[in-house]
């Protein structure tokens, strides 16, 4: 009877095991899985010996090589039949693949909290004569944000791109008033900033992405100062190069939106430079403190920042 009853046992873990598919994947990886729904795109499947309330998985159609049933049968991924099955598919089909190029344009809200410990606030308490004046800021501004990823990679577990960023700060973003408005400051910058993108996916869905941003800024500065009741306008050489690193995450919440949140610190010093018709070259600019510390003046565009936005996602076929 015992003997029985253990044969009935082998007999039942042996049926177990075959019941269990095997998914190859062309990175060689070997993916034991009781499959359960297969399309144009990706296969879901189970991890065998998992409860029926498990997680489920998925893997890319592109990305597999061959599966093998439990029943003996062998589907072969590589073969002309596939190819022409993905050779069908969109653009769009392919997003999260190797095989597929994402283009992305959108907008976001940016809180930039700009450092005022600069020359400006030294020569701002030297002309209102306050040693405790201040300079206020408005943090707020409209990035517009276009990008270009790939995947690195069969596995799909790596992102590359590049970013082209546009901001234009309010024209408050640097504030300050003194003597009813006789003495005046307001400035505000234009940013373009080209920006490396490196991301690597978090979950198995492959739609939440950790993304690390260093980029190269560029600015023009406009705006104006006002002394004694004298508006001198900021010259459009008003130029400067900085930098900033960033982190955060990408959520594709479908193929075509994409949700995404940065935090990082912007570092940028601009050269004042203003309209002068007096001068022969028809520009100017003041000293930080005339005969005290005759350093041109420059503005500090640095500290942190935060941003969150959407984008609209497309698609182009990657060729090998």
């Amino acid at each position: 009877m015992k003997t029985l009853f253990v044969i009935i046992c082998l007999l039942a873990l042996s049926s177990a095991g075959r019941a269990q598919d095997t998914i190859f994947v062309r990175n060689g990886q070997a993916i034991p899985a009781i499959i359960i729904e297969k399309n144009k795109v990706e296969i879901k499947y189970k991890k065998p010996g998992q409860p029926e309330s498990a997680a489920i998985y998925s893997v890319f159609v592109s990305d597999v090589h061959k599966i093998k049933y439990s029943d003996g049968l062998v589907a072969d991924y590589t073969s002309e039949t596939g190819n022409s099955e993905t050779a069908k598919l969109r653009p769009v089909d392919l997003a999260g693949t190797y095989k597929a190029i994402r283009f992305s344009a959108g907008l976001s809200g940016e809180y930039f909290k700009r450092d005022p410990s600069d020359d400006l606030l030294v020569f701002w308490r030297h002309k209102v004569n306050n040693l405790d004046a201040t300079i206020s800021s408005n943090p707020v501004s409209i990035p517009v944000n276009l990008k270009v990823t790939y995947t690195m990679g069969k596995s799909a577990r790596n992102y590359a791109g590049n970013e082209l960023q546009l901001i234009l700060t309010p024209a408050d973003a640097i504030y300050a008033s003194a003597n009813n408005g006789v003495n005046e400051i307001k400035l505000r910058s234009f940013y373009f900033n080209n920006i490396v993108i490196y991301g690597h996916t978090l979950n198995e869905k492959k739609n939440l992405t950790a993304i690390i941003e260093p980029g190269v800024d560029f600015a023009f500065m406009s705006g104006y100062i006002k002394l004694n009741d004298i508006k001198y306008d900021i010259s459009s050489f008003s130029f400067g190069v900085g930098f900033h690193m960033a982190a955060g995450i990408d959520l594709m919440v479908t193929k075509r939106l994409l949700a995404s949140a940065r935090a990082g610190y912007r570092t940028m010093r601009i050269k004042e430079i203003h309209d002068d018709e007096t001068s022969s070259t028809g520009q100017s600019y003041f000293y930080v403190i005339p005969g005290v510390n005759q350093d041109q003046l420059s503005v500090k565009w640095k500290g942190p920042f935060a941003t969150i936005g959407l984008s609209w996602c497309m698609y182009a076929r990657m060729k090998y």
